[in-house]
């Protein structure tokens, strides 16, 4: 029986947004910056996707437009399979945080300011105490939520801001770098949360805006880079890298290497040989053992092997032409 296929939870096919600044000289012409320039990507339904890129690729206006704060100036855009805009728009509930984010109010709690902020979402009295007190305990802030806002710590601040964000269980959240500014044992925490109580737990669609190499390793299904307002790729780490370094790299360490030409025979091709280390390329990893083999034939002692996976940062600067 196939498998039926699910309609991307957010789906851009060539967007393009123009901002008109004006000029303060009334002679001269607004300036145009293209922030998208026919902008395509998918976010498949209950998977992270890590929106990825410089300062000034476009990655906030992406959230603007899906956050309804701006408006595009062509292409279309697709929600849960539906049309962005109208009836269709309201049927998806979208959650926002931003990190940047000034409007909590300092002198209440914690729970009081989620409570409020339920109640501009309509809710009734007794709906926003069940709510609350369930996304308090899910996020394992329910002993701080009593406090005033002003005397918690940056990275409590940061849990309330997804608190907030989670507000009437939201089928996509847009995350713009939710972790900025706090400490790696709190953005541990954060990324532990996301993962397990937000993706796993609701089932949500997340498009996640990061500088963050480290959390786009730990959190990312998937990769959208961005650069100068244009989509240059898209796809999981693995399939990124196989665009541009089709097959396998590995390194074999040597406590004494092998002789010249040890590898003349083998499917492989030398990348760099230092002193005590091998990095070779390969089709596939059926070459890695034979490799092994023919070094140890060829004299050298092995003390270990490993598979090298390309960094995003140098993905991403091949990718980019070396514009990252």
């Amino acid at each position: 029986m196939k498998k039926e296929m699910k309609p991307p939870a957010i789906c851009f096919n060539g967007v393009t947004k123009i901002y008109r600044i004006p000029s303060i000289l009334p002679w001269q012409a607004a300036k145009k910056i293209d922030a998208l320039i026919n902008a395509t990507f998918s976010c498949s339904p209950g998977e992270i996707t890590c929106l990825l890129g410089p300062n000034g690729a476009g990655k906030t206006t992406v959230i603007k437009i899906l956050a309804g704060l701006v408006s595009h100036d062509g292409g279309d855009i697709a929600l849960k399979g539906g049309p962005r805009g109208g009836a269709e728009r309201d049927a998806v509930k979208i959650g926002v945080m931003a990190s940047n984010d000034r409007s909590f109010y300092w002198r209440l709690t914690g729970r009081q300011n989620l409570e409020f902020f339920s109640a501009l979402y309509g809710f009734n009295r007794s709906t926003i105490r069940d709510m609350v007190g369930e996304i308090l305990s899910e996020l394992a802030i329910t002993a701080e939520a009593d406090k005033p806002f002003r005397l918690y710590s940056t990275g409590t601040r940061q849990k309330f801001l997804l608190a907030r964000a989670l507000l009437g269980n939201p089928g996509i959240l847009l995350l713009d770098e939710p972790t900025s500014h706090i400490d790696p044992i709190a953005k541990s925490g954060i990324h532990a949360l996301i993962r397990e109580n937000i993706v796993r737990k609701r089932n949500t669609t997340i498009l996640l805006c990061t500088h963050d190499l480290y959390e786009v390793h730990e959190l990312a299904d998937s990769i959208i880079l961005l650069h100068g307002g244009r989509v240059i790729a898209q796809g999981t780490p693995a399939r990124l890298r196989s665009m541009i370094r089709p097959g396998i790299t590995f390194t074999i360490n040597f406590s004494r290497m092998p002789r010249r030409n040890w590898a003349v025979r083998l499917p492989v091709t030398i990348i760099r040989e230092e002193r005590g280390s091998v990095e070779c390329a390969a089709v596939n990893r059926r070459a890695i053992p034979a490799a092994v083999r023919a070094a140890v034939a060829g004299g050298g002692e092995v003390t270990g092997c490993a598979e090298r996976d390309e960094s995003i940062v140098e993905l991403f600067a091949r990718l980019a032409g070396g514009d990252a």
